[in-house]
């Protein structure tokens, strides 16, 4: 049995008009009688888009352009946005992912947990950048590129963003990502290590390396010294 041909993706920009935000910040629109899920729009919005897979029930998309912008459309303050897979609501004001992330969790109380609050206090808030204190990095010495990425996923998922600061993360590590990497490509194990997991406290710093291969005494005294 010969394989199933994949459905042909419409090359041209398609224009749609965004009625809502799902809970993984992508505006949905309603084509041809199918939710379609646009990455990078905002609800209000006109946008053009192209199509990135069609499926039975709904179809998927990225934003081209925005022809009417939505009034709560930011411009993101991490250059990685779009590109990096750790944020999804930096287009968006802070005030507004509050506000969205707030009805998101409402609605799973109430569809899944069968029940709401009777009382809602207002939100806690802080800092909307460098506020983000745990993590767990990825990390991948690149044969290609002779480094060592550290960070998060593309927004594909398939491969590290080469990335050499994060905005959300807490300064601690979000500016630092490029001496994580350059401190990994020193030791003899560089193409061993694969993940680290950061907690950052008000006075230290905890940080787990997971390692592929034994540390050899050499590279645990640099360790020690990081």
């Amino acid at each position: 049995m010969g394989r199933k041909n994949k459905q042909k993706l419409p090359q041209i920009p398609v224009t749609a008009n965004i009625r809502a935000l799902s809970h993984d910040g992508r505006g949905i629109a309603d084509i041809d009688g199918k939710a379609t899920f646009i990455r990078g729009a905002l609800p209000k919005e006109t946008v053009t888009f192209l199509y990135t897979k069609k499926r039975g029930t709904f179809d998927e998309g990225v934003i081209e352009s925005v022809i009417t912008p939505s009034p709560d459309r930011v411009t993101p303050p991490c250059q990685y946005f779009g590109y990096c897979g750790g944020c999804n609501f930096q287009h968006l004001s802070p005030e507004k992912q509050i506000e969205h992330k707030e009805a998101v969790f409402l609605e799973q109380l109430k569809s899944i947990g069968n029940t709401q609050p009777q009382t809602l206090l207002p939100p806690l808030t802080g800092t909307t950048l460098g506020y983000r204190r745990k993590a767990r990095l990825g990390v991948k010495y690149v044969i290609k590129k002779e480094r060592v990425l550290v960070g998060f996923r593309e927004l594909n998922g398939r491969y590290l963003a080469n990335m050499d600061s994060c905005e959300i993360l807490h300064p601690k590590i979000g500016k630092n990502l490029r001496t994580f990497a350059d401190f990994i490509r020193s030791l003899d194990i560089y193409d061993a290590i694969a993940q680290i997991e950061i907690a950052v406290g008000d006075k230290q710093t905890a940080l787990i390396f997971r390692h592929l291969k034994p540390v050899e005494t050499t590279d645990l005294e640099k360790f020690i010294t990081f």
